[in-house]
């Protein structure tokens, strides 16, 4: 493909770097993959690594028998405790293992589930909500399996019925299971469990101030578990962000370790070895909503995980073309002239980031770091292509 870059604008595509293994170096993988095709990469490029490839370089796995001992350790539990778990999110990949790891701390005991209704926070369906209208139930109210009956909503892309599997994976363990619908913390509250786990992602902080508030200090989130920097396998988010990387050797990876470090030694490494200046992402879950589903993607505490000081906490401001078009042509001025303003127009924004004006009414300031996050993800993660690396251009 043969475009003058005249005519084109913002341009995204993957590059397949090979099988990336615990074997490898994540800047050695990045070295020979530009230097089989140096064209691959140009001066103020975003170039962005899926977050998954460079946590598996730096060995950051753990296992689910080591997790249940930090939960156990960290909350002070026994046997025959009670856990109760505010809001987890119905996931096979983010929460199940998570789910196994919590059970073995507590063998003899019991494991209390609240789902957040109708659905959870990543949107994926707990109870119907017409179900929940004709129980007469309200936003705070608690909803029992035993009054949902025969409604529960299978996950509407691949028809598990998590109620059902969360259930299972508890009971394999040998503990008691309680599972019910309610969204206010009050009502595991009032159950006084040995000790809570804030599992959502987005609202953690917020639930578990709410939990403290009502009396209960045995609490944390899921950030709390394996996030400290002193440890050789860490994450700043903990077990937040963590997905299934072998299920039978019970194998879980954490997020990247010291992610903006580690994009600006690549950024270095691609300076020094092909003399080009770019910008480095480290991008986890798109940002997005799918219309028909309903399911938001991000079940990653952030879409950006790191990245170079030159895009860190910059908005794209942008102006919006067809107002100012109409402004310039109902005042007379050529399609020349008008094609030259607006020009002169976006340079304006992008060196002084303004935000106010008529020339950005209608458009909506967001941060670089996060915007070419979900576009990786979109080009990359979402259609699992095998392209862990995702190159951006033209983006300003």
């Amino acid at each position: 493909m043969n475009i003058p870059d005249t005519n084109v604008g913002v341009t995204a595509y993957g590059v397949k770097t090979g099988i990336i293994t615990f074997d490898d170096d994540i800047i050695e993988v990045l070295k020979k993959t530009i230097k089989k095709n140096p064209g691959l990469i140009e001066d103020d490029d975003i170039v962005c690594i899926t977050e998954a490839v460079v946590a598996i370089t730096q060995h950051n796995v753990v296992e689910l028998n080591d997790v249940a001992g930090e939960i156990t350790s960290t909350l002070k539990l026994k046997k025959d405790s009670t856990i109760g778990l505010i809001h987890p999110i119905l996931s096979r990949n983010r929460f199940s293992m998570i789910l196994k790891a919590i059970a073995r701390t507590v063998p003899e005991g019991k494991v209390i589930i609240q789902l957040k209704f109708p659905n959870d926070e990543q949107g994926n369906p707990a109870v119907a909500k017409e179900k929940v209208k004709k129980l007469n139930k309200s936003y705070n109210d608690v909803i029992t399996l035993e009054e949902i009956g025969n409604y529960r909503l299978l996950h509407p892309e691949t028809g598990m019925d998590y109620i059902d599997f969360y259930e299972y994976l508890i009971k394999e363990a040998g503990c008691e299971v309680e599972i019910y619908l309610a969204n206010s913390v009050e009502h595991m509250v009032n159950k006084q469990p040995d000790a809570i786990i804030v599992s959502n992602v987005h609202a953690r902080e917020e639930f578990l101030e709410d939990v403290k508030n009502g009396g209960f200090k045995n609490a944390i989130t899921l950030q709390d578990i394996y996030s400290d920097p002193g440890k050789k396998i860490y994450s700043d988010f903990g077990l937040l962000g963590s997905n299934v990387l072998d299920p039978v050797k019970e194998q879980l990876k954490l997020c990247p370790r010291k992610p903006d470090e580690v994009c600006e030694n690549i950024k270095k490494m691609i300076k020094t070895e092909f003399n080009k200046d770019v910008e480095v992402i480290i991008n986890g879950d798109g940002a997005y909503k799918d219309p028909e589903s309903g399911i938001y993607e991000l079940a990653d505490p952030v879409s950006c995980f790191g990245c170079t000081s030159g895009i860190k906490n910059k908005n794209r401001v942008g102006v919006k073309t067809k107002y100012l078009m109409q402004k310039l042509y109902n005042e007379g001025k050529t399609r020349e002239e008008i094609a030259k303003i607006i020009e002169e127009e976006k340079k304006k924004f992008v060196k002084k980031q303004q935000k106010q004006g008529f020339s950005a009414q209608g458009t909506t300031p967001r941060k670089i770091e996060n915007l070419v996050s979900s576009l990786a993800d979109l080009i990359s993660g979402s259609g699992d292509s095998n392209t862990p690396v995702i190159v951006v251009r033209g983006f300003a």
